[in-house]
């Protein structure tokens, strides 16, 4: 009964948090692109909804501190923290209810941010700025070819104009030109499709319809050049199937998205640890304007870690830094509160 009770309240106060925050960050956002915004009011719905998506992914983890704040505040001034500690509850058993609410909504949030509203940013810039996701003169390496793609639009998933030519021993041994292909079932397909290829020493030339490039995501080609954002699945595939080009700014991207949340997670318990369990005792308004500093504070840290290694300056794996920090500090308490 008591987890339920913690749940709920917990979770409550979250989701009042989560949902004020990112309707204000909405609000914000459309009233300083008011004069950019279009004619349509469906495009304007849909831009507030995309931009909600996105303050809701962005800001979450500030969500998670904050609601717990609020919930242990109210805990302390009602005398709930003190009534659980007398009739014999364990820190950590008044904490699980904390901790296992944060780990579900930290899951869901990494369950959207596979999805394709991992690009809820992007849409919305494209709907304000009037104009389409399209990308032009992409060209890169893929396994042993290389690829120039004229004109791509990740959303509709075509592409126009595209030169294929695959090298084997440092020779070109195939080249492929089609003037327009459309990625299906985790292939791109083409109709009439000029081949030339090498057979016995001679180049034969042949027209047909051709399915090729399998697992060549148009949305990965859409962010490797100008990458603002990527969900967890196209980062896993561009990961796994690019990894002749840098990848400092993808795994920054992903890094960001993972250790942020945790961090708050690590937070949570440090601030549990060190609270006052009575309103009496200590000055809990003074405990509650630190606890937010700090809270602030290390989710400013995560986004200027974040700037900075997106930018190359720093290496993808810095943004473990103050999770790591907070996770020996924890370990440090931990075993202090147990010696007493």
């Amino acid at each position: 009964m008591y987890f339920f009770y913690i749940f709920k309240k917990y979770l409550k106060n979250f989701l009042i948090i989560f949902f004020a925050i990112s309707f204000l960050y909405a609000v914000v956002s459309v009233l300083f692109s008011i004069s950019k915004m279009p004619s349509s009011s469906n495009l304007i719905i849909l831009y507030i909804f995309y931009v909600f998506v996105y303050a809701s992914l962005t800001l979450y983890p500030l969500s998670l501190i904050f609601g717990f704040l609020l919930t242990l505040n109210q805990m302390i001034k009602f005398n709930e923290l003190v009534s659980f500690y007398s009739l014999g509850f364990m820190p950590k058993k008044i904490l699980k209810p904390f901790l296992f609410t944060s780990i579900g909504i930290i899951i869901l949030m990494f369950g959207i941010q596979s999805s394709k509203l991992a690009y809820s940013n992007e849409y919305a810039q494209a709907i304000k700025d009037a104009r389409r996701l399209n990308t032009q003169n992409i060209f890169l390496k893929y396994q042993n070819k290389v690829i120039y793609i004229q004109k791509l639009n990740p959303i509709l998933k075509t592409a126009q104009n595209i030169n294929v030519i695959e090298i084997k021993n440092n020779r070109v041994v195939k080249t492929i030109f089609a003037k327009k292909a459309i990625f299906k079932n985790d292939v791109w397909v083409t109709n009439n499709a000029q081949i030339d290829f090498i057979n016995q020493k001679r180049w034969i030339k042949e027209n047909s319809n051709l399915i090729f490039l399998k697992n060549f995501k148009p949305k990965i080609l859409s962010n490797l050049q100008k990458l603002r954002d990527i969900s967890f699945y196209d980062a896993y595939l561009t990961i796994k199937y690019f990894k002749n080009i840098d990848l400092n700014t993808i795994l920054s991207i992903v890094f960001f998205k993972i250790f942020t949340p945790l961090s708050m997670l690590a937070l949570i318990y440090f601030i549990f640890l060190i609270s006052p369990i009575h309103i009496r005792i200590s000055n809990t308004v003074l405990f509650m304007v630190k606890s937010i500093s700090l809270s602030v504070l290390v989710w400013g840290g995560m986004l200027i870690l974040y700037k900075f290694s997106k930018q190359g300056v720093l290496p993808y794996w810095s943004l473990s830094f103050i999770f790591i920090i907070l996770i020996i500090i924890d370990i440090y308490i931990t075993r202090r509160k147990n010696e007493f």
